[in-house]
C-alpha cells in the first residue's frame, strides 16, 4: 500500500473483504460479527495505518454532514473570490471520506437581493454548517438570526458580524490590517502629502468592515499626532474599470495633492494602471496576490500588498467545522489569519508558496 496514499473507509472494508456495516458492528460493538471478519477488520486497520478513533465517529450512524459556503461571485480564477473557495473546495476533499459534502452558492457583491436569493435556498437545504462571507451588513444579519433558528452553526470569514453568534470568525483583524497599511503607505509619502483611502464597494452604510477599516487606518495618523485632514475618502459603487477611471479621473482633477492610496480590497492594481496611465507618480497599498496586483508590484506601480491568506481562510472554515462535527471540538470565537507584507522583492517566493 503507497503511504502517501491517504486510507478511507473504503479501503478497510476492501482489504478485509467486508462491508461498510460490518466495520460498524466492530466498532461499536453492537450487532454479531464472525470471529473471523473481527479478526480480519482489526488486521486491516493495523496494516493500512488506520486511525480507529476518527474511524469510529465517522462511521457512526453513518451521518452525512452537509456544509453550503457563500461568497461573492468570482467571474474568472485568480479572482479574490476564487481563493476562499478553493480553500474550501481543497477542505472538502480532505473530508468528502468522512461524511462531509460542500455545496457552493455565490451572490452579486452588488446586489443585496442576489445574497437574499442564495440564502433562501441555502436555508431550504437545512445543511449542517455554513460558511459565508457578510459583505452586506442588513442582509447578512437576517440570515445569522434564521440559521441560529435553525441550530445551524455558521462559520464567518473574510468579515466578521458585530455581536452576533457565529461560531466563528476567521479572517483578518481588520483595524490592525489598515493600521498597518497606514503605517506602510506614511513610510513612502512626504510630510505634507495627503492620503486617499479608496472603497470600491455599493455603499459603506451597507458593508460589515468598511468603517473599521477607515478607523484602524486613521488610528495610525492619530497616534502620530499626523493631521487627519491630510486623508481623503472615496467610495465607488463598482468595481468595473471603466468606472473606477472615470471617478478617479474627476476626483483627481479636484484633488491635485494626492500622493499615496489605500485601496481596501483587492482591486488595487486598477489604480495602478490608472496611475502608470497618466504618468502620476503616486504610491500605493492594497489587498491580496491576485494577479493584477502581482503585475503592479513587480512594475512598480504598487509598493505594499497585504496578504490576508484566503485560501487559508475557506480551509480552516472547513476545517472547523469538521471538528465540531466529528469531534465536537468548540474552537474560539474569532481567528485571525497571519497578515503577510509582499514587496517587488519577495513577491515570488508567495506566489510559489500559496500555489502549494
Amino acid at each position: 500500500m503507497d503511504k502517501t496514499k491517504r486510507i478511507t473507509i473504503q479501503d478497510i472494508a476492501k482489504f478485509a473483504n467486508v462491508s461498510v456495516g460490518t466495520i460498524d458492528r466492530v466498532i461499536h460493538n453492537r450487532g454479531k460479527v464472525s470471529a473471523d471478519k473481527q479478526r480480519k477488520i482489526e488486521d486491516a486497520i493495523e496494516k493500512l495505518n488506520f486511525n480507529p478513533n476518527l474511524l469510529a465517529r465517522t462511521l457512526a450512524l453513518g451521518k452525512r454532514f452537509l456544509v453550503c459556503s457563500l461568497l461573492p461571485t468570482s467571474p474568472h480564477p485568480g479572482h479574490y473570490w476564487s481563493l476562499p473557495k478553493s480553500g474550501i473546495e481543497r477542505g472538502g476533499a480532505m473530508y468528502k471520506d468522512f461524511g462531509i459534502a460542500v455545496e457552493s452558492y455565490s451572490y452579486n457583491l452588488f446586489d443585496e437581493s442576489s445574497f437574499v436569493e442564495q440564502t433562501e435556498i441555502i436555508l431550504k437545504l437545512n445543511p449542517s454548517g455554513v460558511i459565508f462571507a457578510p459583505r452586506f451588513l442588513q442582509e447578512s444579519l437576517n440570515f445569522a438570526k434564521k440559521l441560529k433558528e435553525k441550530g445551524i452553526p455558521y462559520v464567518c470569514i473574510d468579515s466578521d458580524i458585530p455581536d452576533q453568534k457565529s461560531l466563528t470568525y476567521i479572517g483578518p483583524d481588520v483595524e490592525q490590517s489598515a493600521y498597518i497599511a497606514a503605517r506602510l503607505l506614511n513610510s513612502v509619502v512626504n510630510a505634507n502629502d495627503h492620503i486617499l483611502i479608496l472603497n470600491m464597494f455599493k455603499g459603506i452604510e451597507n458593508a460589515a468592515t468598511l468603517k473599521r477599516v477607515e478607523f484602524g487606518f486613521k488610528r495610525y495618523f492619530s497616534e502620530k499626532g499626523i493631521d487627519e485632514k491630510r486623508i481623503h475618502i472615496l467610495t465607488i459603487n463598482s468595481t468595473k474599470k471603466e468606472v473606477v477611471l472615470k471617478e478617479l479621473t474627476k476626483f483627481y482633477i479636484k484633488n491635485k495633492s494626492i500622493n499615496g492610496v489605500f485601496v481596501t480590497n483587492s482591486k488595487a492594481f486598477l489604480v495602478s494602471e490608472f496611475h502608470q496611465t497618466h504618468d502620476l507618480d503616486i504610491r500605493v497599498v492594497g489587498y491580496d496576490l491576485v494577479k493584477g496586483n502581482i503585475d503592479c508590484l513587480e512594475s512598480g506601480g504598487i509598493d505594499f500588498i497585504i496578504s490576508q491568506n484566503p485560501v487559508q481562510q475557506g480551509l480552516k472554515g472547513l476545517q472547523t467545522l469538521f471538528e465540531l462535527f466529528i469531534y465536537k471540538t468548540e474552537p474560539p470565537k474569532i481567528q485571525h489569519v497571519p497578515l503577510d507584507i509582499i514587496i517587488k522583492e519577495n513577491v515570488d517566493f508567495y506566489v510559489d508558496f500559496y500555489s502549494t
